[in-house]
């Protein structure tokens, strides 16, 4: 009964003696720049801070390989401030294709600014395994790229070690923001904000993109591995008795009305899915299609489907490039695949982490443990794996553009010799 009574007070006194230790421990691991944490976080040997990419950039376009192809600018609107890097080589086509690419929409996806960063260095030919194409491709395109669409957000993740936050520092997911079937939602995670383009960052991507006209749209996530292409808002074929068709009612065929007529789109989205399946084996070995019909919901209001349905750029793709919860890493192995087929692993996407039907909650609220689990599902821990991801992508991305190029000339966009 001694022991029973003093039970209580002992884990108190354990309980405090436990919390002093942990804030003593946080106190040492905060040294400014990167946030350290007692579980694991991005190293400051390979990940950056948005201003170390920014300067990396910076250093490259005045190197001796960049100096004559690569220009850095910057667009403001409000407190944001978003910079756009463009690859130009003189000479090749008259008429060139203009390839747009978004990377770090979402904040906790560190992977894809990291991935930007790597791309640009191969488009400078800094890779003598990949030197040679992107020379070719720069012959046919221009290569402009945002590097971190969400800098306010990517600022709470690296320097406030918030590393599960999705969203700009407003609350509001970027990737939710665009005027294409916008649909208002307050989701934590999710958040499309009180308008179409309410926010600074889309506005100026929105605007910047009507000016430049791309004809190929790419938008870098992690969270899952996938090759997606439009529709993200839509199926591609109405299904009634589906959860989507009763979730979104009469509006949901309306949209797919118009879908199913619009032969131009579906011819489009026909070649786009063609090429990634040519090129899914090679580097992902993941699900790829039209979002809308691959993923298990719907997402309304992204980047990807209003350049294609509102800007009438030929091909928008989103990829996803990370997925922490198989052992693939950045391309899924047998084994992951097998875990996919009996349900074991889950492919989700960062278009929306859980379904719409759900009720309201905010799924990453941090804490120790969930930021542990945020970083590992989002982007590589080791320097092997990081490596191995950037090496990857910055290889289907120049292959990616290959193709388009040559579904181009097909077009007769091209004045062949």
């Amino acid at each position: 009964a001694t022991m029973v009574s003093f039970l209580p007070i002992t884990l108190l006194l354990l309980t405090q003696s436990w919390a002093v230790l942990l804030s003593d421990q946080q106190k040492q691991y905060s040294m400014g720049g990167i946030k350290k944490h007692r579980h694991a976080g991005p190293s400051e040997e390979y990940y950056h801070t948005r201003q170390s990419i920014l300067t990396e950039l910076e250093k490259m376009s005045t190197s001796e390989n960049c100096k004559n192809i690569m220009t850095i600018s910057k667009m403001n609107s409000g407190n944001v401030t978003l910079q756009k890097v463009d690859f130009h080589a003189e000479g090749g086509q008259a008429k060139k294709m203009k390839v747009l690419v978004y990377f770090g929409e979402h904040a906790r996806e560190l992977v894809s600014p990291e991935s930007g960063l790597n791309f640009a260095q191969h488009l400078c030919g800094m890779y003598s395994e990949t030197k040679e194409k992107a020379t070719s491709l720069l012959q046919f395109a221009d290569v402009r790229m945002i590097p971190v669409v969400n800098p306010t957000g990517h600022d709470m993740v690296m320097l406030g070690g918030n590393l599960c936050h999705r969203t700009n520092s407003k609350g509001v997911d970027l990737n939710r923001n665009w005027d294409d079937h916008w649909r208002p939602n307050k989701r934590a995670d999710t958040n499309s904000g009180i308008a179409p383009f309410s926010e600074h960052e889309t506005q100026l991507l929105r605007d910047d993109a009507m000016k430049y006209k791309p004809h190929v749209f790419l938008t870098i996530h992690s969270g899952t591995l996938g090759l997606f292409t439009p529709y993200a808002f839509a199926q591609s074929s109405a299904n009634p008795s589906s959860l989507l068709y009763k979730h979104s009612g009469p509006s949901f065929l309306s949209m797919q009305s118009r879908m199913e007529s619009d032969d131009s789109s579906k011819a489009r989205i026909k070649e786009m899915i063609n090429l990634l399946d040519g090129i899914n084996p090679k580097y992902c070995n993941c699900e790829a299609g039209a979002a809308g019909d691959v993923l298990p919901y719907l997402s309304p209001g992204t980047s990807m489907d209003y350049m294609f349905d509102k800007l009438g750029t030929d091909y928008a793709f989103a990829f996803e490039i990370y997925d922490g919860a198989s052992s693939g890493g950045y391309k899924y192995n047998s084994k992951d695949v097998k875990l996919i087929q009996t349900g074991v692993l889950q492919r989700r996407s960062d278009f929306l982490l859980v379904e719409e039907t759900q009720e309201p909650e905010d799924i990453f609220e941090q804490s120790n443990d969930q930021a542990e689990q945020c970083f590992e599902m989002f982007n590589p821990e080791t320097k092997t794996e990081y490596d191995a991801t950037m090496d990857n992508w910055s290889k289907a991305y120049l292959e990616l553009f290959e193709g388009l190029i040559s579904i181009e000339k097909s077009h007769g966009m091209f004045k062949m010799n």
